[in-house]
């Protein structure tokens, strides 16, 4: 290794870019021993796999779990965290036969990985029974999952995915499994962050739920890459304490560590001389891209231009066959491959093998990530080489010009918000959907989680009983509702050809990325979209070779909710005045106005298509700084742009945000304001992308005076003039990085951080303003039904009543609100839907009879089809109509009499306003008999014999008494605020009675 590096180093071609070179030490091997000695089996079955004595950490990992803690180990790669796992479970079977054992695994390539390695284990374990160990994900056949849910293993590995959708939506035929479930293995800890994290939260939560009901209560035993937070990561996941364990016994291998910035040349270019020169020393090696795409761009460039390489290196990544993926692992293991090209599907811990050499094409985006990946090489007290080639982006240059957060820095912290409305909502119903919530439940939660939940009773999402003490989900089974990877319900990617599903996206980023004409990449394959169909929620595709992407223009504005928390930035030496800075909920409304064609490598713009998008709205949670109202003025006066100055500021602490929390940098989203309406002067806001929050916009806040001074280490040290990639300038700016004025963001940055004094205009501090202290909910306004419009001269005289249409109403005649004139309406007609045609022509069913119950008066009413000119006229007057299917049944028999606008009647339709909250269309004899405890007098078929009888008053007495059951409906609804429903199970439920 070391001749190769003093190689690498005097190439003429790589030499000239190494801006940094280091030897990171390796560390010797120490031991411990756990407080009571292993088992006798499984001590053997330890000798079996070559292991005569534990690390520290295993030790002190075993001694935790046997003393009942829920347990993390924060430990390097390759430091035998499986045994963490595997020890205590081997131990407890041996004491308690029947125990059992939930692994979860974020990959299934990682799952069948560590599946082997439990198996060679438990293979030694000598007169014990071996444990059975099943894997089961998407990729179990489902012959194969019948029998593992009829007869559960020991230890059953599966993924967050069919924990949510196989299991605790079935969790009745896993009874068995879960009354047994002991231990819940949680591998690579640090991957369940961010929305995917509160998914997980919320998973972990009604596992322990279900569980607590067999009174089963498992222990939670993790592991983790090293993040800034393990101990309140962990707890924030999983809702209970951890004991973690830090202080790793594995050895490790000394690192040569070197910082290539290519200059005039492209870093894609560098990584292929790199890998070629590696492979060609016969240096085991795997380069690591932040795409699919680059994956597989640097492997044909590299198999083009070194064809004797072709046949010992290969890409790898999500969106290979399951087969072809083992087979590239195994190919990777025996040694036949001299070199892979990876996207972060080889970060997580899969055994591939001893490797020398790890090329990092581009900064990974956390110290967690590079760590990770570092990790793969140098196993086994082989010497290794790394190679970091920094991208021109701000967040890599900071790396190479601040080498020391690269090797001693603080790790990031790993950060999730459990309470984000629209996944806890989501979780809170499938939950229901598996056990009615209970009333104590709610009273011992979190006071967030009643709030959610009358939420969604208000959504009519969720039902109480009749005695108001369990809550129920309308839907049996929800979980397929819910994406794990995004906040609201996602858009599916569908492919033109074959019209399979590529894959899905949430319903937000759907506009920025897969709008027509957008260029999307799954599966290593490049797609253009064809069509954006919003209401089957489906972007359709199809393949193209394009050597661009695309980024959306547009324009944003934000509205602050809620401010949840403030703080003030020290005046530092300079003196300067306070700035506040508030944290809180935010309302964000984006406006997409065209896209943009941008060059894949370099980025320069192509062209610019206009596109037509509603505007875009969501909450999320934020931050924001308010900058005094001078201070665009005395910008001025320095000949600076203000506005560019902030904006520039604004994606400069965006590109760093990263070096906070684990983060991509479209993970965060910024606005800036010469003047924000409710702030009264100049604000920078930076908010979590996503709706709801995921947690990053806290962590912001907390730690702003951190990012404020890495961000102007940054803009400071930037040789640009003007400003570049490297610092100011933003790859998803919506304005197309215009204004950006660097001279003037270096001021606002000195400024905020007290360094340097500005003189304002106008006295500081100003008036505080008004921000709201508690969130007003706005339901979206329902537009009126507008009712067919079907002139007289259009109906059929063989099918319809000889009646002249209405006239219009006077021009005084317009309803007047607050007069409190409220009518209850029904009306049976002289055929069927089959005389007519079909329920399509329903105008043509003429009216028998209607009856109106005028509330004012307190008194009933009969019109006959001679009188509908009056009963139009009375219906278009008041202020509200009650009825009960009248919107889809009532109001469109009545078209066929008048050219009016019937959707100008003020209905309260209490079949609509069911079927709206709850999805359900009940009958109106159903909600007598559970409600009123009487049934309706009859129904449409006999109203219509008698019809045809000359009855009239049969048909006026059933008319009337449906009219009367309504009303009584109508007030007891109004009266309680909800109706009762019996379901399939004779369950009585309660249904939202929100007639407002």
């Amino acid at each position: 290794m070391k001749s190769f590096l003093e190689g690498l180093l005097a190439n003429p071609a790589l030499g000239p870019m190494v801006v940094h070179q280091r030897r990171v030490e390796g560390t010797p091997a120490v031991h411990g021993e756990p407080a009571r000695p292993l088992a006798g089996p499984v001590h053997e079955a330890l000798r079996h796999v070559g292991i005569e004595r534990l690390y520290r950490h295993q030790a002190r990992a075993l001694d935790l779990v046997r003393d009942g803690h829920n347990v993390l180990a924060v430990t390097p790669t390759a430091s035998g965290k499986t045994l963490v796992f595997a020890l205590p479970l081997l131990e407890r079977l041996e004491r308690e036969p029947g125990t059992r054992a939930l692994c979860l695994y974020p990959t299934k390539a990682l799952a069948r990985d560590q599946r082997q390695g439990l198996a060679e284990l438990g293979a030694g374990l000598g007169a014990l029974r071996q444990p059975r160990i099943e894997i089961y994900d998407g990729d179990t056949p489902a012959h194969r999952r019948k029998k593992i849910r009829a007869d559960p293993p020991d230890v059953l590995i599966t993924n967050p995915d069919m924990l949510h959708l196989g299991i605790l939506a079935h969790h009745r035929d896993w009874e068995r499994f879960l009354r047994e479930l002991r231990f819940v293995v949680l591998d690579e800890l640090h991957v369940y962050r961010g929305i995917f994290g509160a998914h997980v939260h919320h998973i972990l939560a009604r596992l322990r739920r279900i569980c607590a009901g067999l009174d089963a209560r498992p222990q939670f035993i993790a592991a983790s890459a090293t993040v800034g937070n393990p101990a309140e990561f962990a707890e924030r996941l999983v809702g209970q304490p951890f004991e973690t364990v830090t202080r790793s016994g594995a050895p490790a291998a000394p690192r040569h560590v070197v910082f290539l910035n290519p200059h005039g040349v492209s870093p894609y270019t560098t990584a292929v001389r790199v890998v070629a020169e590696t492979a060609a020393a016969g240096l085991k090696t795997i380069a690591f891209t932040k795409a699919r795409r680059i994956t597989e761009l640097l492997y044909t460039w590299l198999v083009r231009q070194h064809p004797e390489l072709a046949g010992r290196v290969a890409p790898y990544r999500a969106g290979y066959l399951p087969a072809e993926r083992r087979e590239l692992e195994s190919r990777l293991f025996r040694g036949e491959l001299t070199a892979v090209l990876s996207t972060s599907a080889l970060e997580l811990g899969i055994d591939v093998g001893a490797l020398d050499v790890c090329v990092l094409v581009g900064y990974p985006g956390s110290l967690i990530s590079s760590w990770q990946r570092i990790g793969r090489v140098g196993r086994s007290d082989r010497e290794a080489l790394v190679v970091l080639i920094a991208m021109p982006d701000a967040l890599d240059q900071y790396l190479v010009q601040h080498p020391e957060l690269f090797f001693d820095g603080e790790f990031e912290r790993a950060v999730l918000d459990p309470w984000n409305p629209l996944v806890a909502s989501h979780h809170l119903v499938c939950s229901a959907s598996e056990d009615p919530l209970r009333a104590d439940e709610l009273a011992a939660a979190d006071p967030r989680t009643r709030a959610v939940v009358d939420g969604l009773v208000h959504e009519g999402r969720l039902a109480r009983d009749a005695e108001g003490t369990r809550w129920f989900s309308f839907r049996r089974r929800p979980h397929r509702e819910v994406s794990l990877r995004s906040a609201g319900e996602p858009f599916a990617i569908v492919d033109r050809r074959s019209g399979n599903t590529l894959g899905t996206i949430d319903g937000i980023r759907v506009y920025y990325e897969c709008h027509p004409g957008a260029i999307y990449l799954h599966g290593g394959q490049t797609w253009r979209i064809l069509e954006l169909d919003e209401e089957r929620r489906r972007a359709v595709a199809a393949p193209a070779r394009v050597d661009y992407y695309t980024v959306v223009l547009g324009e944003k504005e934000t509205e602050i909710l809620e401010r949840l928390d403030r703080r003030t930035l020290e005046p530092g030496d300079a003196g300067r005045p306070p700035v506040e800075v508030g944290l809180g909920r935010l309302k964000v409304t984006v406006r997409i106005r065209e896209y943009q064609k941008k060059r894949l490598f370099g980025g320069e713009p192509i062209s610019t298509h206009p596109l037509e998008v509603p505007p875009l709205i969501f909450e999320t949670v934020g931050f924001w700084i308010e900058l005094p109202r001078g201070l665009p003025a005395a910008f001025a006066g320095r000949e600076l742009h203000f506005m560019g100055g902030i904006h520039a500021t604004e994606h400069a602490m965006i590109g760093l945000f990263p070096l906070l929390a684990i983060a991509d940098r479209g993970d965060v989203g910024g606005i800036s304001y010469t003047g924000h309406p409710q702030l009264g002067g100049p604000a920078i806001f930076l908010y979590d992308g996503v709706p709801g929050g995921a947690g990053l916009g806290e962590q912001g806040f907390r730690e702003l005076p951190k990012l404020l001074d890495r961000t102007l280490g940054l803009v400071e040290s930037c040789p640009c003039e003007d400003g570049c990639p490297a610092c100011i300038q933003s790859p998803r700016c919506g304005n197309g990085n215009k204004p950006l004025d660097k001279h003037a963001a270096l001021l606002v940055l000195r400024f905020l951080l007290g360094r340097e004094t500005i003189e304002l205009s106008e006295p500081a501090p100003r008036e505080r303003p008004v921000i709201p202290a508690a969130p007003v909910p706005v339901s979206p306004p329902r537009a009126p039904r507008r009712h067919g419009i079907v002139r007289a001269g259009n109906v059929d005289p063989e099918a319809a009543p000889a009646v002249t249409p209405a006239p219009p109403p006077p021009a005084d005649a317009a309803p007047r609100p607050g007069a409190g004139r409220l009518l209850v309406f029904d009306l049976e007609t002289q055929r069927s839907a089959a005389e007519v045609g079909g329920w399509g022509k329903t105008f043509r069913m003429g009216l028998a009879l209607a009856v109106v119950y005028d509330a004012a008066r307190g008194c009933y009413r009969t019109y006959y089809e001679a009188d509908v000119h009056r009963l139009l006229l009375d219906l278009v007057m008041a202020d509200r109509v009650v009825g009960f299917n009248i919107e889809r049944f009532d109001l469109e028999v009545l078209s066929g009499y008048t050219d009016w606008n019937l959707g100008r009647i003020r209905t309260c339709d209490l079949l609509e306003r069911i079927h709206r909250k709850t999805g359900m269309r009940v009958s109106l004899n159903h909600l007598a008999e559970v409600n009123l405890g009487e049934s309706k007098a009859g129904n449409g078929i006999q109203s219509l014999r008698w019809w045809k009888q000359g009855r009239l008053d049969l048909i006026e007495q059933y008319c009337r008494k449906d009219v009367e059951v309504t009303r009584r409906l109508y007030e007891l609804g109004r009266e309680r605020g909800y109706l009762l429903y019996r379901d399939r199970e004779e369950r009585t439920l309660r249904i939202p009675a929100d007639w407002t």
